[in-house]
C-alpha cells in the first residue's frame, strides 16, 4: 500500500496569538499603548516615544481629560469611556505632533486606532477576523478547527469588519 504523496506547500497548522483570546487592557494601558504606537511608527526611538507618553499624559497640563477615575471605566459602558478617551488623545497628539509630521501622522493615527478597536472587539469576533484575513483561512478550515459552523463564521466576520468600519471613523 503506497502513501499519499505529500502537498509541496502544506498549510502550517492553526497557531494562535495570544492577543487573539486576550481581554483587552484597561483604558489607561490602552491610550498608552495607542501614543506609544503612533511615535515608533512615525520612526521615533524608543526613547523619544516614551518621552511623547509623559508628555501626553502629564498631570498638571491634562489631568482633567485623562482621569480614569469615572465609574464607567469598570462598567458595561468601559468600551464607549476609552472611545472618548481616545478621540481627545488623537487630538492632543495630532496638536504635539501635527505641524511638523502632517504627512504620515494621519496614517500612523489610522493604524493606531484601528489596532486599538481590534482589541476590542470579543474574542470570537477577533479570532475569525484574524483567520480569515490575516491568516488566510477558508471558512472550512476555521469550522474545522473550531467547531463552529460556516453560517456563525461568516457572521462573526461580518459583525467584526462592520464594528470596525464604523468605530475606527474618528
Amino acid at each position: 500500500m503506497s502513501t499519499p504523496p505529500e502537498s509541496p506547500n502544506p498549510r502550517p497548522a492553526f497557531v494562535v496569538p495570544d492577543w487573539v483570546w486576550l481581554d483587552p487592557l484597561d483604558v489607561r494601558e490602552r491610550m498608552l499603548a495607542l501614543t506609544y504606537r503612533v511615535a515608533r511608527r512615525m520612526g521615533r526611538s524608543r526613547h523619544a516615544s516614551a518621552r511623547l507618553c509623559r508628555r501626553v499624559f502629564s498631570p498638571p497640563a491634562t489631568m482633567d481629560v485623562w482621569d480614569v477615575s469615572d465609574p464607567a471605566v469598570d462598567g458595561p459602558l468601559a468600551p464607549r469611556f476609552g472611545r472618548r478617551l481616545r478621540a481627545r488623545l488623537v487630538t492632543e497628539v495630532r496638536a504635539q505632533w501635527g505641524r511638523r509630521h502632517r504627512d504620515g501622522l494621519e496614517g500612523a493615527l489610522r493604524e493606531a486606532v484601528l489596532l486599538d478597536e481590534l482589541a476590542l472587539l470579543p474574542p470570537r469576533q477577533r479570532f475569525a477576523l484574524w483567520a480569515t484575513t490575516l491568516q488566510g483561512r477558508s471558512v472550512a478550515e476555521i469550522a474545522a478547527h473550531t467547531g463552529w459552523t460556516p453560517a456563525q463564521i461568516a457572521r462573526l466576520v461580518r459583525s467584526a469588519l462592520t464594528t470596525l468600519t464604523i468605530r475606527t471613523r474618528y
